[in-house]
């Protein structure tokens, strides 16, 4: 049975609140992705910068990471 209560219906006002609120919200995730991806770019370059330094040097990349690099 459908109901035809007015608090139950979304006006003009309600849908453009929602629809901006919405539209926010999907920037943001947009932006949480890129910076992901970025993120996620930049680990792989540093780990393969790590193997081809350990590489070079001819020990584990554990051991290069111990001895040479500062956490």
């Amino acid at each position: 049975m459908k109901s035809n209560h007015h608090s139950e219906i979304m006006n003009n006002e309600d849908i453009m609140q929602f629809l901006s609120a919405f539209e926010d919200y999907m920037k943001h995730a947009e932006e949480n992705i890129h910076s992901y991806e970025q993120w996620k770019e930049a680990e792989e370059y540093t780990n393969e910068f790590y193997e081809r330094k350990a590489a070079e040097l001819e020990v584990t990349v554990d051991y290069y990471l111990a001895e040479f690099v500062n956490d």
